[in-house]
């Protein structure tokens, strides 16, 4: 608001808690009178308006809309804070930390270890996620397949069988084909590792384990743009534990 540090010391005992009394109750300052303001702070009316004009105000009601001012300066700001990337992405990050089990990784991470053949299916912007986490495997010595031509789709699930591991990622956990795979792969009794936004999906029914991340829009129909920064957090642990327990 205004610095009132300034004149702070010029100010006498009664302005300053009236002052005391205006920096406690900010908000409603711009919606009294200084009737009003007296009455609160058990002062006259000249001590307010003494305290407006060393203040730097002609009067209080000039003082009032500076606060008021301020106020809504203050409000506008925070709206703008809380849709800027940098918060989205932020809060983003801390409810995916929040939501994560450690126990359903260092299990996913098991299941990779010893698993026959490991396949990753992703559609969309998620297939950034399947390629990084096909890379990191492949970066630690385990080989897999990444299928990302989906006229493949039907080919590999006949191929697979219960000593194999498939690794679905779809933000929304209704993906069309994410579903179809994951009805073929379970027919076949291979298990399925899926990544998904926390919420109930249909890929959840087929699911051997079910790895959650956080996401403001899961609707990946309406907009693919949508961050995936959670997959990214899930696979950087499930490698890091990997590589713990090879």
């Amino acid at each position: 608001m205004f610095n009132y540090l300034k004149v702070y010391d010029e100010l006498t005992a009664s302005e300053k808690k009236v002052l005391k009394y205006i920096i406690e109750h900010l908000e409603d300052i711009p919606l009294m009178t200084i009737n009003e303001l007296a009455i609160a702070t058990f002062v006259s009316k000249t001590v307010i308006i003494n305290l407006s004009q060393k203040m730097g105000f002609d009067g209080f009601k000039e003082m009032k809309y500076a606060i008021n001012s301020e106020i809504k300066n203050k409000q506008l700001l925070s709206r703008i804070e809380s849709k800027s990337p940098k918060k989205k992405l932020e809060s983003t990050i801390n409810k995916t930390f929040s939501i994560i089990n450690d126990e359903d990784i260092l299990k996913s991470a098991q299941l990779l270890s010893h698993s026959k053949n490991i396949f990753i299916m992703a559609r969309g912007t998620s297939k950034s996620c399947g390629y990084y986490l096909e890379h990191l495997l492949f970066s630690i010595g385990i080989h897999c397949f990444f299928i990302n031509d989906y006229n493949h789709a039907e080919s590999f699930t006949r191929l697979v069988d219960e000593d194999d591991v498939v690794v679905l990622l779809s933000l929304s956990g209704s993906t069309k084909k994410i579903l179809e795979t994951a009805k073929l792969v379970h027919l076949k009794q291979a298990k399925i590792i899926s990544l998904t936004s926390f919420q109930s999906s249909g890929l959840s029914e087929y699911s051997t384990i079910e790895l959650f991340c956080h996401a403001d829009q899961s609707d990946t129909k309406i907009d693919d743009t949508n961050s995936r920064i959670g997959f990214f957090i899930l696979i950087d642990l499930l490698i890091n534990t990997l590589n713990n327990i090879k």
